[in-house]
């Protein structure tokens, strides 16, 4: 059961989509952590949209009749190249849905693509109770997603799919397992290059989150617990300054064993109980994912 436990910590997505006036993107990557030659994770969630933050939590706008939704596919790869060397890419395929006034539009676009090479900085051969493993990661994010400033029909940029700008950035993974509860901590920055996006120009900026997921492990399941604090930084619209973003997100997940490689798991995140978010959108969202590992 120790065994399922740390499979299923290694590959819990925290994939709540943290939309914002400028885009949305993957909060957290996933780390191999019991030598899979080969993971694979597929995940259907939908996202309900609440309301607005303007500026600060106290100025909050609610939407009427939950007319922002969006609908996911992601996909999920990840591969070892040697003991202590291992490589990831992640992409969805989302529907955006808007409805006003009656009249309801939806668009359909792929996401940015996040792909990493990781490395197991510090392993643990023998147990210590307070040394953790240690993952350090280099992020590249392609602009294979639909960015704010992107011609697209839908209000409250419902079909806003990425960020559409090449990125460069580091991650790092701490994990601990104390049999039956294992933790794991994850920091993500990605520098944002600059780019000309349908005629708009758009400065650096950057896209950080700072995850942390607890999980405990029953016979025959697995509950886990999360938390994300995700950001985006200012950067300069043609040559105007544009503000920054901030959410955190909550989370809840069950996952349960099939057979030795297969994991079936249930979540629900929610971005707005805790936390004082600025300038972005808050969603709820609920997701059921399949992982296959190969040893």
């Amino acid at each position: 059961m120790a065994r399922y436990l740390v499979i299923v910590l290694s590959l819990l997505s925290l994939k709540t989509y943290a939309s914002s006036c400028c885009g949305q993107a993957p909060t957290s990557f996933s780390v191999l952590s019991l030598n899979q030659k080969l993971s694979l994770t597929t995940s259907l969630s939908y996202t309900e949209s609440v309301g607005r933050v303007y500026q600060d939590s106290d100025k909050f706008f609610v939407f009427d009749k939950k007319n922002r939704s969006v609908q996911s596919f992601n996909l999920n790869v990840a591969s070892q190249l040697s003991e202590r060397s291992q490589v990831f890419a992640t992409i969805s395929q989302s529907q955006g849905r808007f409805e006003s006034n009656g009249i309801t539009a939806t668009a359909s676009h792929s996401s940015d693509t996040l792909m990493g090479w990781t490395y197991e900085a510090i392993p643990v051969y023998r147990y210590s109770y307070w040394k953790p493993t240690v993952y350090l990661s280099a992020l590249v994010n392609l602009p294979t997603g639909r960015s704010i400033y992107d011609d697209q029909s839908l209000g409250e940029a419902a079909g806003v799919t990425g960020h559409n700008q090449y990125g460069v950035g580091l991650g790092l993974t701490l994990k601990k397992v104390y049999y039956p509860i294992s933790l794991s901590l994850q920091l993500k920055s990605i520098e944002l290059l600059s780019s000309k996006i349908n005629n708009v120009e758009v400065s650096n900026f950057n896209d950080s989150s700072l995850s942390f997921l607890a999980s405990y492990s029953f016979t025959s399941l697995t509950s886990s617990l999360g938390i994300s604090y995700n950001q985006l930084s200012e950067r300069t619209v043609n040559n105007q300054s544009s503000e920054g973003s901030n959410n955190t997100t909550v989370l809840v997940a069950i996952q349960t064993p099939i057979n030795e490689s297969l994991f079936l798991g249930v979540n629900y995140s929610d971005q707005t109980l805790i936390g004082k978010s600025k300038n972005t959108i808050l969603n709820r969202n609920f997701g059921l994912s399949l992982n296959y590992n190969y040893f």
